[in-house]
């Protein structure tokens, strides 16, 4: 059979890279076809990469932990005695170097260029630490790497011409000594990126408010058992949020829209996604076409959501789907907070710990438990008269949280 490529599958329309974890196949295995190959991360989920076609692995091109773009080839897989030409992958455009069977790997060299703007040099993880070990200054290195990248033979050859010539080393420039580098995870680099960009380029505004819990927790209190019987789970503040949220925006549909070139999608369904806090960062799986779901169901489908989001067995489209955001703080020591948009959505709702706070109802001061709220809002998208009037809906529906039953 002809070699067949294995790469990166689109798993989503955000997705533009991936990074793989492990190989589960070598060179040299058989492989049958939907056989696991390898698991790779992507900014959401982990997912394993299955053999389009039962053969042999010829080859692995890439490296774990490497990051490949969309489309990329990460394997080959062939007949035993088939011959790949290992060339055609080699230093194919934007997919970086393959990784040639044992024996033959050469240090990668992927940068394009020496020596960077503002005084930057190019060099490669190891040949820095050399350096930095030995008080180098790596400006005085000539590299032999891909446009002039230094190696780590480069630092050895300068260390080589020093001693033989009998001269002190010239130290670099001192600074600040780096106590550990953490890499990103996919995940984390995943936040970074759409927040930075949402923050930039999504002019927001945030609205706020505070809202009498007092009947919500009567309703947690009188209708406890009951969803507990259905749902499999006690209802939680978040569940009446989520239907609350998603009642009231029917009746403000640009709150339920996203921005796309320039033109406004306002979506028919309505999936409120709850943010989740993991080790690794911020996820936000979504409860499906909440306006239309009962309490118990939505306390039922948010639970089954938390757990496999915090074991990472979410599936893509639970996480892509939502159309509006809760951020809930309030089991933290937080009484108030913004937040910034989940792109493309225009809403997002941040709430904090309810509190007991004297209130005066009636000319009487009493005491209410109280949450403090906050809305941003993508001001490309929605006016503040619009965000107000959604808050003040979502207010009122929460103080007379019956009318969602």
């Amino acid at each position: 059979m002809m070699a067949t490529e294995v790469t990166i599958p689109n798993l989503g329309y955000t997705m533009t890279v991936a990074k793989i974890l492990r190989f589960v196949k070598s060179v040299g295995d058989s492989v049958e076809a939907g056989e696991t190959l390898f698991e790779i991360e992507t900014d959401k989920v982990n997912y394993g990469i299955e053999a389009p076609v039962s053969g042999v692995v010829k080859a692995i091109l890439r490296d774990e932990g490497d990051e490949v773009p969309v489309g990329g080839v990460v394997a080959i897989i062939g007949d035993r005695d088939e011959q790949v030409d290992l060339a055609r992958y080699m230093g194919r455009e934007g997919e970086g170097e393959g990784k040639a069977p044992e024996g033959e790997r050469q240090e990668r060299e992927v940068v394009s260029a020496a020596r960077l703007e503002k005084g930057r040099v190019l060099a490669s993880p190891v040949a820095r630490k050399m350096a930095r070990e030995r008080g180098i200054d790596l400006t005085l290195i000539r590299g032999s790497g891909r446009s002039g990248r230094i190696r780590m033979a480069d630092v050895e050859r300068y260390l080589r011409e020093v001693m033989t010539e009998g001269r002190e080393i010239e130290a670099g420039p001192t600074f600040p000594e780096i106590a550990e580098v953490i890499t990103m995870t996919s995940m984390r680099a995943t936040i970074a990126r759409r927040l930075s960009r949402s923050f930039r380029e999504a002019p927001h505004f945030n609205l706020f408010t505070e809202v009498d819990m007092t009947e919500v927790n009567r309703l947690r209190e009188s209708t406890g058992d009951s969803i507990e019987a259905q749902a499999g789970t006690r209802l939680s503040i978040n569940d009446i949020l989520i239907k609350g949220a998603a009642l009231v925006l029917r009746e403000f549909p640009l709150l339920n829209a996203r921005l796309v070139d320039e033109k406004i999608e306002v979506l028919k369904d309505i999936h409120i996604g709850l943010a989740v806090a993991l080790d690794e960062g911020l996820i936000v799986p979504a409860v499906e076409k909440a306006d239309h779901k009962r309490l118990w169901q939505i306390a039922r489908e948010r639970k089954d959501l938390v757990d496999r989001a915090r074991q990472g067995r979410l599936k893509l489209h639970e996480i892509e789907r939502g159309t509006f955001t809760i951020s809930n703080l309030g089991m933290y020591d937080v009484y108030f907070f913004t937040s910034i948009l989940n792109p493309p959505q225009t809403g997002i709702l941040s709430v904090g710990r309810i509190v007991e706070r004297p209130v005066v109802r009636g000319g009487s001061i009493v005491i209410r438990p109280i949450a403090d709220m906050s809305l941003a809002v993508d001001h490309r998208v929605v006016d503040g008269a619009v965000g107000a009037r959604f808050l003040e809906a979502l207010k009122r529906g929460l103080e007379n949280p019956y009318t969602l039953l």
